[in-house]
């Protein structure tokens, strides 16, 4: 498939143990364009000469509400004091990162997993937003498979701890209402579609829409 124009972006937002990763990574494999998760952080600390430690740290599965970071260690490793205006806080970590998403969205096309992607590059003219969800108690099911947990019960209240967090940092940054389905173009729930249908789906999407071409 080749692009049509300067490119697309597709924007996955995803609740914890949903599959919203496996998806991107599956339309990654198929439309061969680069894929963007943890990556933005890497690319966001290059940007910048800020260590990639303080991006993940007030990263959007940890929260905003953190104290401000002293950038004395930014690559620094001489530098005993720095003044009070070296701290950076975590608006402008996320400014960083938001400049990055924006750079990386303007140079061709790529699929963007969270990180209010959906929102920074709202303006881009090829764009399609997706939300993947599913139940609790099956998404709990994955999170405790995935991080050994001993039980049931403590998977469930990490997959609700990561979501608030992605909630609270996605709401926060935006204003607008992580998962809530008028903010996306489509959401899906690939327990009920399965994988195989939902990609199909997207790339008939985005042939329907004119961003791609056999």
């Amino acid at each position: 498939m080749k692009q049509v124009g300067e490119g697309y972006a597709i924007c996955i937002g995803r609740s914890y143990g949903s599959g919203g990763y496996r998806l991107a990574k599956r339309l990654h494999e198929r439309l061969e364009v680069p894929l963007y998760d943890k990556e933005l952080l890497d690319k966001a600390a290059e940007d910048s000469h800020i260590r990639r430690e303080l991006f993940e740290q007030a990263d959007e599965q940890n929260g905003y509400e953190m104290p401000l970071v002293l950038s004395g260690t930014l690559g620094m490793p001489n530098a005993f004091y720095m003044p009070a205006q070296s701290y950076l806080s975590n608006d402008h970590l996320f400014s960083i990162q938001a400049e990055t998403i924006q750079k990386l969205g303007s140079k061709g096309s790529a699929i963007f997993v969270g990180r209010c992607a959906d929102y920074l590059l709202r303006e881009h003219k090829q764009l399609l937003t997706i939300f993947v969800t599913d139940d609790l108690e099956r998404r709990a099911e994955v999170v405790q498979k995935r991080l050994n947990l001993d039980s049931l019960e403590e998977a469930t209240r990490e997959a609700e701890r990561v979501d608030k967090s992605r909630r609270d940092y996605y709401n926060y940054y935006t204003s607008k209402h992580w998962g809530r389905a008028d903010n996306y173009d489509l959401c899906l729930k690939l327990s009920a579609i399965g994988i195989d249908y939902a990609v199909e789906m997207i790339i008939g999407i985005i042939r329907e829409k004119g961003f791609v071409k056999d």
